[in-house]
C-alpha cells in the first residue's frame, strides 16, 4: 500500500512502474473523499497527458454497455492525443484498504470492458482512506 504524501508529481513524469503509478496517484487525489471513477491518459512512452477524467456519481453495480462506452470513448482520445497510450484507472472511495463487492465488479468491469474495446489500461487502481492499492495489473491491447 502506498500512503499520501503531499508532493506534486513532475509533469514530465514518466509513468512506468507500480510505484510511479501510484506516486502518481497518492499525491494528486489524496485521502479518498467520494465514490467516483478518474481516468489519467498516458502516451505510448508513459508520459501522462494533460487529461484527467473524474466520473462522478458511478453507481455500485456497473452495466457492461456503460463500461464499455466509457472505455471506448477513452480509447478513442489516445487514438486521438496519445496513440499507443493507455488509460490508467483510480477507482476512489471512502472506507478501508480491503477490496469491496463495489470495487471488484468496478475493477473486473473496467478490465474486461478493455479487452472487449482493444484499449490498454495500464492498471487499476483503489484509492481509500489511507492509501493506494493496485487492483488489477496491466492489460495490453494494442489498437
Amino acid at each position: 500500500m502506498t500512503t499520501f504524501t503531499p508532493s506534486s508529481p513532475t509533469p514530465d513524469a514518466i509513468i512506468a512502474s507500480d510505484a510511479d503509478a501510484r506516486e502518481l496517484l497518492a499525491s494528486t487525489l489524496g485521502p479518498a473523499l467520494r465514490r467516483q471513477l478518474w481516468a489519467f491518459l498516458l502516451d505510448a512512452d508513459g508520459m501522462q497527458l494533460p487529461i484527467v477524467i473524474p466520473i462522478d456519481g458511478i453507481p455500485a453495480s456497473p452495466a457492461d454497455d456503460e463500461l464499455r462506452s466509457i472505455v471506448s470513448s477513452l480509447g478513442q482520445v489516445l487514438d486521438e492525443f496519445g496513440p499507443g497510450g493507455s488509460v490508467l484507472f483510480a477507482l476512489e472511495r471512502p472506507g478501508e484498504e480491503r477490496a469491496h463487492g463495489f470495487d471488484e465488479l468496478w475493477a473486473d468491469g473496467l478490465h474486461a470492458a478493455a479487452h472487449d474495446e482493444e484499449v490498454d489500461v495500464f492498471a487499476i487502481y483503489l484509492v481509500h482512506d489511507d492509501g493506494v492499492r493496485m487492483m488489477k495489473a496491466r492489460s495490453s491491447l494494442r489498437r
